[in-house]
């Protein structure tokens, strides 16, 4: 799974046990690992300034409607990081749990990453994944 994919992911289970359709989008990988963050469309945490909000309580990467693939506007959530098995995730595309759902611009996605850096909720080795990606 490349970084830059958006996904949507049926059925997501949050952290409380619920669950719900949630786009996610893959910040990077490395061996059998996938980073990827969710995002939301519901905006009453988060400032309207397109792009990086990465000192915010709320850490969130803003992205305007129609600046990409989704269909509102939309804001990557920075808080929470999910390391995906990926031989899970396609074992959850094939089994149609999980849709490619579209892409970012590769200059959005590098954006979007050095702003995901930037979150004070990353772990170092989260950050790691996204440095692979980035070439460093």
């Amino acid at each position: 799974m490349t970084p830059g994919k958006v996904l949507l992911h049926k059925d997501f289970v949050f952290s409380d046990g619920s669950t719900k359709d949630k786009f996610l989008v893959v910040l990077g990988r490395v061996d059998d690992v996938v980073l990827a963050v969710k995002t939301t469309s519901q905006g009453h945490r988060y400032r309207n300034d397109f792009g990086c909000q990465a000192g915010s309580r709320f850490p969130a990467f803003f992205l305007t409607q129609g600046s990409c693939c989704f269909p509102k506007a939309t804001w990557v959530c920075l808080g929470d990081f999910y390391q995906i098995n990926a031989a899970n995730l396609y074992g959850n595309l094939t089994q149609g749990r999980v849709y490619v759902y579209g892409e970012l611009a590769a200059e959005l996605l590098r954006d979007l990453q050095f702003c995901a850096k930037g979150s004070d909720d990353i772990s170092a080795f989260a950050e790691s994944i996204i440095d692979v990606s980035l070439g460093f």
